[in-house]
């Protein structure tokens, strides 16, 4: 009885999480993928981690940190898949998801570098600061910040209207 009564527990718990940040999570793998469904996958390969590996969490924030870290790592590998095939993004169901305004940002955001991407979203969307972001994606928190500073001066320069080269000359 003893047992049925915890498992309960977990599976209320695993509930939660999925409640608290399923949301959050697909706004994260859109930030790295083609398309809806694409981040859709993302995140039940997350929740799947989840249910089988049943990590202990410490507080709120590792539970959180755990969830990012993990849907950052499964975009990166699904990326390293994705060279291996080739697919035309849906750009329309990702503009779906998002206000016109908010897509023009996320379309400009998206032609970062990745790593400049998922900070940018990390601080800007998730309220992270750099020291959080650095201790999320595992790298000083120097770097981190320089990183946000290259990103905001490449975000310039794009909304300027420069090309990828003007940039790289500059920056």
């Amino acid at each position: 009885m003893e047992q049925k009564n915890k498992q309960a527990a977990s599976d209320r718990e695993i509930v939660r999480i999925v409640e608290m940040y399923s949301d959050m999570l697909l706004r994260i793998a859109l930030n790295r993928v083609n398309s809806i469904a694409e981040a859709e996958d993302v995140v039940q390969t997350v929740f799947e981690r989840l249910i089988r590996r049943r990590p202990r969490f410490e507080t709120r924030e590792h539970e959180k940190a755990w969830l990012i870290r993990t849907a950052i790592r499964i975009c990166i590998d699904e990326a390293r898949r994705a060279r291996n095939r080739t697919s035309v993004p849906l750009n329309e169901e990702i503009a779906a998801a998002y206000s016109e305004e908010s897509f023009e940002l996320l379309d400009t955001v998206r032609q970062l570098p990745e790593k400049d991407r998922d900070v940018v979203y990390l601080y800007y969307y998730e309220e992270y600061t750099t020291a959080e972001i650095a201790k999320l994606l595992g790298e000083r928190e120097s770097t981190t910040r320089s990183r946000l500073s290259r990103a905001r001066k490449k975000l310039r320069a794009i909304m300027e209207g420069e090309t990828n080269e003007q940039i790289s000359e500059r920056i």
